[in-house]
C-alpha cells in the first residue's frame, strides 16, 4: 500500500513550464528579433509573442523559424505527448529519498530515471535534468536542463563500461548527450521493448537458446531494427594478487571457504557462468556465494580489490582497472539492439557513426580483453514481425 501511495504521489507531480527555446536559439545565433522576423515573414511583435510563449505559431511559421535558426521544429516547440511518472514501473526500483532525475525523449514520451542509476556506472556524481518536489511530491518539478538539451539526449542501457568512452567522445564532439545506465542484458532489452531507452546492449551466450538474437527479436517486436556488433570481451574470475585460492577453472569455485561474488540475474555474464557450470555438471548451489551478486562488472572487480570477495565474475578490462588478477574462462559478444525508428535521433546517429571511426576503434582495441574487428557490422536485421533473412 505504501508503495502504491508513493507511486500515486509521483504521478501528481506537475511538469514545469519549459524554457523559451526560440529566444535562446536566436541569441545563440547572434540574430536580432528584426532579422529573424524578416527571414520568417512575420512581424517583430509576432516573434516576441512566440518567444514569450503567448502565441503558438502555425506549422508553416514553425518550419520557417526552425530553418532560420538552424534547429528542428521539435527542439523549438517541445510538446511531449506523454510523461512517464517517476515512480512508474520500469527496469529499476526507485531509489528511496531520491529527487534528482535524468530525462530524455523516447518517441514523444519524456522518460525519467533517478540520476543515481547513471552514477552507478560512472562512480561519480552526475548533473540532473530535474528535481522532484520535496515532501509529498505534489508540487511542480524544478527544471535544471533546457528542453533542447533533453531532446538531444539518448539513453543507452547495458553493462559494458566501454560505453563510457562513447559518452565522453560525444560530449567532446557535439551538444548531444549519451546517458549510459549500467544494467543487465535482460533489463536493457526489457526497457527497450517498453520504450524506455533508445539503445540497449546485450551479451547472452551465443550457444544458448536464449541469446542476443532472441533478445533483439523480442525487444524490436512491432518496430524492427538491427542487432549491431560492438565487441568481444574475455570473461572470467577476478582474484586477489597471487591468486591465494589457486583458482584455475570453474570447478575451483566450489571451494567451501571461498567468498565468491556472482553477477546479477539477467546479465550475460551470469548466463555464461551458468553455461560453464552446466558443461562441467556442477550444481550452482555448490558455489559458495552464488546468490551474492554485483550489479556491474566494475562493482564485481572492485569487491575483490577491496577485500569484500575472494573471487568475482567479471571481465578483463574491469579486473585490470582495479589492479587485481584475472583468469579468463570464456568470451562474450557484446551487441547493440537498435530500433529502426530511432536511427534519426541526433545522438543515436552520432554514436553509430563513431563505430566506424578508425580512431574510436583504435581506442577500444587498446582496452585489455577487447576485440573489435567486427565493430559496427550488422549481426541481424529485424522487421516489425521478426528477423529478416539475407
Amino acid at each position: 500500500m505504501a508503495s502504491d501511495r508513493r507511486q500515486e504521489e509521483g504521478r501528481q507531480a506537475r511538469m514545469p513550464a519549459w524554457d523559451r527555446p526560440v529566444r535562446r536559439r536566436r541569441i545563440e545565433k547572434g540574430l536580432s528579433q528584426k532579422e529573424v522576423a524578416s527571414r520568417v515573414g512575420i512581424t517583430r511583435q509576432a516573434l516576441h509573442a512566440i518567444e514569450t510563449g503567448r502565441y503558438i505559431p502555425n506549422t508553416l511559421v514553425a518550419i520557417r523559424l526552425a530553418r532560420a535558426l538552424g534547429s528542428r521544429v521539435e527542439e523549438l516547440f517541445p510538446c511531449w505527448e506523454e510523461v512517464d511518472p517517476p515512480l512508474s514501473p520500469g527496469p529499476f526500483p526507485w531509489v528511496r529519498g531520491s529527487r534528482r532525475l535524468i530525462l530524455a525523449d523516447v518517441r514523444g514520451r519524456l522518460i525519467p530515471y533517478p540520476v543515481e542509476r547513471l552514477e552507478e556506472g560512472s562512480g561519480v556524481f552526475a548533473a540532473a535534468d530535474a528535481l522532484l518536489p520535496a515532501g509529498d511530491r505534489r508540487g511542480e518539478w524544478t527544471l535544471l536542463s533546457s528542453a533542447a538539451v533533453i531532446q538531444r539526449s539518448a539513453f543507452f542501457l547495458g553493462c559494458d563500461p566501454g560505453i563510457g568512452l562513447l559518452v565522453e567522445r560525444i560530449a567532446a564532439l557535439s551538444p548531444n548527450r549519451l546517458r549510459w545506465i549500467s544494467c543487465s542484458s535482460e533489463k536493457a532489452a526489457a526497457a527497450l521493448r517498453a520504450g524506455q531507452t533508445h539503445l540497449a546492449g546485450c551479451h547472452l551466450p551465443t550457444g544458448e537458446p536464449r541469446n542476443n538474437r532472441v533478445l533483439a527479436r523480442e525487444a524490436l517486436q512491432g518496430v524492427g531494427g538491427a542487432l549491431i556488433r560492438f565487441a568481444q570481451w574475455e570473461e572470467g574470475v577476478a582474484v586477489a594478487r597471487g591468486n591465494p585460492f589457486g583458482i584455475r577453472s570453474v570447478e575451483d569455485l566450489a571451494n567451501p571457504g571461498l567468498r565468491f561474488l556472482n553477477r546479477d540475474p539477467g546479465s550475460g555474464s551470469r548466463a555464461l557462468l551458468d553455461e560453464l557450470l552446466r558443461r562441467q555438471g556442477i550444481p550452482a548451489e555448490r558455489i559458495p556465494g552464488y546468490e551474492r551478486t554485483a550489479g556491474s562488472p566494475v562493482a564485481a572487480a572492485r569487491a575483490v580489490a577491496f577485500g569484500i570477495a575472494d573471487a568475482a565474475w567479471t571481465n578483463r578490462p574491469c579486473a585490470q582497472a582495479q589492479d587485481v588478477e584475472f583468469l579468463p574462462l570464456g568470451v562474450s559478444e557484446f551487441d547493440w539492439i537498435v530500433p529502426r525508428d530511432l536511427l534519426d535521433h541526433p545522438t543515436v546517429a552520432l554514436v553509430l557513426d563513431l563505430l566506424s571511426d578508425a580512431r574510436m576503434r583504435a581506442e577500444f582495441d587498446a582496452l585489455p580483453g577487447y576485440e573489435v574487428s567486427r565493430m559496427g557490422t550488422v549481426a541481424a536485421r529485424f522487421g516489425p514481425k521478426g528477423e529478416i533473412s539475407g
